[in-house]
């Protein structure tokens, strides 16, 4: 078998912070070992399940875990799992977990518990968001009759195998936090299946495998977390409290101390870097921030459409207006490595002229409303969707900013009701088949963009072994990607974070979902 020592992975994107009004004030001058963190967008379910954003993944990150998680160099690194390894034929991984961990109620955790967790993933009953992605395991029809595919099996406590009909080199990609978190079976497993994402029991989550664990909701949006007295290796921390607070807000806490850890726009970043008693984070960008259509809705379905979008956004004017420069305008979702990246396609400069051509080619209605949607939070999207309306609107199109709270959100993604949904997500520098969880057809994305002819490209991209191979492969994956555009690539922002001098032990990951990630390593100073 070839052992498999790390890998680079994708994961989903949104960022977070937390802060509390009822925790102690950091500044305050006591044996206080708690800490407050700031949360971007506000959270409002522990449920893994259902479609994520980015608060969301964030409480989930402490209270929850998974095999895998993406460090701070952008490589897989061990959670749960402690090594893995695939056979020659790239048809089965093997995960060797940890000895001898608990859940926080003292029961052991075992391999029955991951079977159990993928199993609910794989089955759309229980409203996974996730189960196309595990389309290609062995046994995956079955689900929706027997509630468990073949190709997870448990050979002991401590080992889970997950076999998969099409060989994939690049599995774990796709089961990294902050999706894929293991879930006892011991809890769940006597709830109905049907609608579980839903179920209100995540809503408070008794029991978990994270290094803090819920305690209460102090408000609707502000979450409390005691150190999980069951955890794996010795915690420094009592409490942390994380708080949805808008960037700007999070930023003036962080001055006074009120919050220990805060995302940092890019604009502030030389203001903040010049702060006493606080350190600035700043990692290159793994993700890309991008605009999302649904694209079976059909209402921006035409090619030129998308391309117009395309050609009225001045995107690297957004870069150094609004994120300072910290970040580079892109035309695909893979930005590296520079293997996997053709030089042969079309930048999308901005041409407004040109993108009024390409509207008048479709026939395109000027009066059709065209929504962006946002989560409201971070103040850099904020910017960037309100110029990215005002270019639309100056080429003809009726672009209008419209707010969601996240239940809306979820919402109109299972209605398939949006137009232009911002967010930032992914890493995509480090290896091609990144693309697949985003656009294979069976995967169920957000966009829902379906094109057979891209599928068996992605499909033979994972299969293969040889680089040269692969980059002639992914080459002309993302050219078809390039002309039609099934998301709107903006720009890579740099992931940008500050820290009181307070809070000891935090590294940056370069996924901001992904920004408690070594929490269990966090210590007051």
């Amino acid at each position: 078998m070839k052992k498999t020592a790390s890998l680079a992975l994708i994961a989903g994107v949104t960022t977070i912070a937390l802060a509390a009004c009822s925790s102690p004030a950091a500044n305050e001058e006591d044996e206080s070992r708690d800490v407050s963190v700031q949360l971007y967008n506000p959270p409002s379910t522990f449920s893994p399940l259902i479609p994520q954003v980015g608060g969301n993944e964030l409480i989930q990150s402490l209270h929850w875990d998974s095999l895998l998680a993406v460090n701070d160099e952008g490589q897989l690194a061990p959670r749960l799992a402690d090594s893995w390894e695939v056979s020659d034929d790239g048809l089965v991984w093997t995960f060797d977990l940890q000895d001898d961990l608990v859940w926080s109620d003292g029961e052991p955790f075992t391999a029955d518990d991951v079977v159990f967790t993928f199993n609910l993933y794989a089955n759309p009953a229980s409203g996974s968001a996730v189960a196309g992605k595990l389309s290609t395991v062995e046994g995956f029809d079955d689900v929706p009759e027997t509630g468990s595919a073949s190709g997870f099996t448990a050979p002991d406590d401590d080992t889970f195998v997950m076999t998969l009909t099409a060989p994939n080199t690049a599995k774990p990609l796709e089961l990294v936090a902050p999706t894929h978190f293991i879930l006892p079976e011991h809890i769940y497993g006597e709830l109905p299946v049907e609608g579980l994402g839903e179920n209100t029991v995540f809503r408070e989550p008794e029991v978990g495998i994270g290094p803090y664990l819920f305690t209460e909701w102090t408000t609707d949006d502000q979450v409390e977390f005691a150190a999980n007295p069951e955890y794996r290796s010795e915690l420094e921390l009592d409490r942390i409290f994380a708080k949805f607070l808008p960037t700007d807000v999070a930023q003036a806490q962080l001055e006074t101390g009120e919050i220990d850890f805060a995302q940092v726009a890019a604009a502030d970043a030389e203001r903040i870097s010049g702060l006493e008693g606080v350190t600035l984070h700043n990692v290159g960008g793994a993700g890309i921030m991008a605009l999302h259509n649904a694209f079976d809705a059909g209402k921006l379905a035409d090619d030129r459409v998308r391309q117009a979008i395309m050609y009225a956004i001045d995107r690297e004017s957004i870069v150094q207006e609004v994120i300072g420069g910290y970040g580079e305008v892109v035309d695909t979702l893979i930005h590296g490595p520079e293997w996997a990246v053709p030089d042969d396609l079309t930048n999308y400069d901005y041409d407004p002229e040109k993108a009024r051509e390409l509207l008048a080619e479709a026939d395109w209605d000027a009066s059709t409303e065209v929504r962006l949607e946002i989560v409201p939070g971070p103040k850099d999207r904020e910017q960037a969707l309100t110029i990215i309306a005002a270019q639309l609107q100056e080429v003809g199109m009726n672009a209008v900013v419209q707010q969601y709270d996240n239940a809306a959100l979820s919402e109109a993604i299972g209605a398939r009701d949006f137009d232009l949904l911002i967010s930032g997500y992914g890493l995509f520098n480090v290896d091609p088949s990144a693309m697949n969880g985003i656009l294979l057809c069976d995967n169920g994305a957000l966009s829902a963009y379906c094109d057979p002819a891209l599928d068996e490209l992605l499909l033979a991209g994972v299969a293969e072994s040889d680089q040269d191979v692969r980059a002639d492969i992914y080459a002309d994956a993302q050219r078809i990607f390039n002309e039609r555009l099934p998301i709107f690539p903006l720009y890579v922002p740099d992931t940008l974070a500050a820290t009181t001098d307070r809070l000891q032990g935090f590294t940056l990951n370069p996924l901001p979902t992904s920004a408690f990630w070594n929490a269990d390593e966090w210590s007051i100073g």
